[in-house]
């Protein structure tokens, strides 16, 4: 099974087993529906992890991260028997009393699937003027928001659940219509992808890794508000969905980071991501059977998500300087938005901003980058139609001359007037040398009907059996050389052997006297396959190549089959006397 299907299987399987996460979450709970503009202050005193009382103000750090916080006090202004107050609620629990009398309770410790983020509600008690109003705050949680407590402060309403509502989706508005684009034009991406992947076109899986990962990034930003709980009043799936959808787009992230990397790094890369892609399974599985809340296992995602981040940071900016100006651009995304990850993981801890507001502007930006330059992508792909239209037309056409042209009548008669003489001296290597002969008009008769590309190493097999009768002919006078580090990758079929041919043809055989030597190299580059054909043979001026007996034929044909099947680059130098190089450039994410 090829690597690709085995990292698509880990991902599917990833992905599944969050859907069973989100989904048992919600099932497990027995959660009831809670249906939703006059602000409120609470006016009093406060004391801090069992410290002495302080008056309450507005500049006050109340941080979530130094213990339990008691307040007391009344609020201002005065509200009457029976009063609707609401109050946001960020992952704590809180308790209401009124002269020491219990009147409200929310906590998490008493129902772990009440853990979350959401608008809760308290019928104010029959008070007089006396009476004071203690609420006792607790954060259960070593990482989470630092201003929970201040939040909550900052969020008193007495108001109907109408007019809370109202109020929010008001202010709102604008952030959901973005949230609306993005998910519309996530989802373009990831039709936009699809197709490029039935087309095989160039940067197809990189399109669709990022398309899925703006879709789920869309998803987390939408849940991520304050008036999400107003109209979907269930906070076991909002948290939990919301921590998945982070949790998967980051996933997906360094998925898209690793498919820009090449080599070393990215093998590196590689297994980091495997080690992330395990935690992250760990994480689910603990939040599945109830042993830890999914919002208890962020302080330990947070830094193995972190530690992958850093890695691949610094292995982006190392692939920088090696790259290509089209993935120097895309590695520079990858660099600005991990880095921005990294970031709010630690803002987790340390809340410099609210409400991830480092990742959501960072990732709108680049958004809309990533979106025009997928546009970008389909028109340059649908101007190539246009012309591989044109191509394929004359391909077709020239199909069979293309394939007679391996077959030229002359080296027909040379390889079987070798035979003739083999078969006198060596019956054995003659018999060797008729099954070379069959084999090899048999590869060049089935190019008529290939229209999809072969491995090199099929290719090579082929380029071998040619040399192997053209030395027959040439004896010791023709020296064949291979310098081959790669055989994993495709191209079209018969694109390097007639390259090999012309080398001998019109570069060795032209020599007149001595001996002449053809060396195939072939080596991996960061972003493509190089194959290499050299000779040292008469060489030419360049630019006068078409003029040549057949080279119309074949270099024009195998330029022309390159470019349409898989955008691949043939270049030819060459020097009177010296020789001729012709190099083939295969994009990796065709060859592979």
């Amino acid at each position: 099974m090829k690597k690709k299907n085995i990292n698509f299987i880990l991902y599917l399987i990833i992905f599944l087993f969050a859907g069973i996460i989100v989904f048992a979450a919600c099932k497990q709970t027995n959660q009831p529906f809670l249906a939703m503009s006059l602000q409120l202050k609470f006016v009093g005193e406060y004391s801090q992890d069992g410290e002495a009382w302080q008056t309450l103000s507005e500049d006050v750090d109340l941080s979530a991260f130094d213990g339990d916080l008691a307040l007391r006090g009344r609020f201002d202004p005065e509200l009457p028997e029976g009063a609707c107050v609401y109050f946001y609620l960020d992952h704590i629990g809180m308790n209401v009393s009124v002269n020491g009398e219990d009147t409200y309770e929310m906590s998490n410790e008493i129902n772990s699937d009440l853990c979350g983020t959401g608008w809760q509600e308290w019928i104010l008690p029959a008070m007089s003027e006396n009476d004071v109003i203690e609420i006792q705050l607790h954060n259960p949680h070593s990482y989470g928001n630092k201003e929970a407590y201040r939040e909550l402060l900052d969020s008193l309403y007495m108001s109907g659940a109408t007019q809370l509502k109202q109020l929010y989706e008001k202010e709102e508005l604008p952030y959901r219509y973005f949230c609306i684009f993005l998910f519309v034009a996530s989802i373009a991406l990831i039709g936009t992808a699809i197709g490029y992947l039935l087309l095989h076109l160039p940067n197809s899986t990189l399109l669709l890794k990022m398309g899925c990962m703006s879709l789920l990034m869309t998803v987390y930003m939408y849940l991520d508000t304050k008036d999400i709980f107003l109209r979907n009043d269930q906070m076991v799936f909002n948290t939990y969905m919301r921590q998945v959808a982070m949790m998967l787009a980051a996933l997906l992230l360094t998925a898209g980071a690793i498919e820009l990397l090449h080599e070393k790094r990215r093998k590196l890369a590689q297994i980091a991501g495997y080690v992330l892609m395990l935690a992250d399974f760990l994480f689910m599985t603990i939040a599945l059977t109830r042993v830890m809340g999914i919002y208890d296992t962020g302080i330990y995602w947070a830094v193995a998500q972190g530690l992958v981040s850093l890695i691949l940071t610094v292995l982006c900016i190392m692939e920088i300087k090696s790259s290509t100006k089209q993935q120097r651009i895309m590695l520079l995304c990858g660099v600005v938005l991990l880095t921005a990850l990294i970031a709010e993981l630690m803002n987790g801890r340390i809340s410099l901003w609210k409400n991830g507001a480092c990742i959501k502007v960072v990732f709108g930006v680049l958004f809309v980058f990533l979106l025009m330059w997928g546009i970008r992508q389909v028109a340059v792909n649908y101007q190539a139609s246009i012309r591989a239209k044109k191509l394929e037309k004359e391909l077709k056409e020239n199909r069979i001359s293309l394939a007679m042209s391996q077959i030229q009548p002359h080296f027909i008669y040379n390889s079987l007037n070798s035979i003739y003489h083999l078969c006198e001296k060596d019956v054995e290597m003659a018999q060797q040398a008729i099954s070379d002969f069959s084999d090899y008009l048999q590869r060049s008769l089935s190019v008529v009907d290939r229209t999809t590309l072969i491995s090199f190493e099929e290719e090579l097999k082929h380029v071998k059996t040619y040399l192997k009768l053209e030395q027959l002919r040439f004896g010791k006078d023709l020296n064949v050389m291979y310098h081959i580090e790669r055989t994993d990758f495709m191209l079209p079929a018969l694109s390097v052997q007639p390259l090999v041919e012309n080398a001998v043809k019109h570069g060795i055989c032209q020599k007149g006297e001595g001996s002449g030597t053809v060396i195939l190299t072939v080596k991996a580059c960061p972003d493509c396959y190089e194959v290499i054909v050299s000779d040292d043979g008469v060489g030419f001026v360049p630019g006068t190549e078409a003029s040549g007996e057949g080279t119309h034929v074949g270099i024009r044909n195998v330029r022309q089959r390159l470019d349409l099947m898989c955008h691949a680059i043939l270049e030819v130098q060459s020097e009177p006397g010296k020789g001729t190089t012709v190099t083939i450039r295969i994009p990796k994410e065709v060859g592979a």
